[in-house]
């Protein structure tokens, strides 16, 4: 393969950009979650994990490795977009924290907000919510990359 089909189609042979995104959702094939990233920079392999907690952990420790072979690009953001179901409109709820401690507010104008431990909490009390039919909403986790564990000071 030709190192131009390479980056075209890998995003390999490039360096890091300032927004990575990982497009997260259940992983129809192999059971569990699964990452797949968008970028205009180098992005790592997809990742895979049995639960949405320990894929995001997998996605954030990829990510920090990745730009940490990189020159530094200084506000440099991961955004996680979450889709625990099909998504068709409807509620896209921010998250805030870290495990143990986390809180997820609609961005599109409603004052829903759920709390959760974990993010499996966070999509099980959207899941419950009278008002949101199933498949009518989705979760965006935007970090800094240089805060994720294992990144480069």
């Amino acid at each position: 393969m030709s190192k131009l089909l390479r980056r075209a189609l890998g995003g390999k042979d490039r360096q890091p950009a300032a927004l990575i995104t990982g497009a997260v959702g259940p992983e129809e094939k192999k059971g569990g979650w699964s990452v797949v990233w968008a970028g205009d920079g180098a992005w790592p392999p997809r990742v895979y994990a049995p639960t949405l907690t320990q894929v995001a952990d997998q996605a954030g420790s990829a990510v920090a490795a990745l730009y940490a072979l990189a020159p530094p690009i200084p506000g440099a953001e991961l955004q996680l977009a979450i889709y625990p179901w099909s998504y068709d409109g409807g509620p896209v709820f921010d998250i805030d924290g870290h495990s143990g401690s986390f809180t997820a507010r609609d961005i599109q104008g409603s004052d829903l907000t759920v709390n959760g431990a974990t993010l499996e909490d966070l999509v099980a009390a959207v899941e419950h919510m009278p008002d949101i039919p199933a498949g009518h909403s989705m979760f965006r986790w935007i970090r800094q990359i240089a805060s994720l564990p294992g990144a480069s000071p």
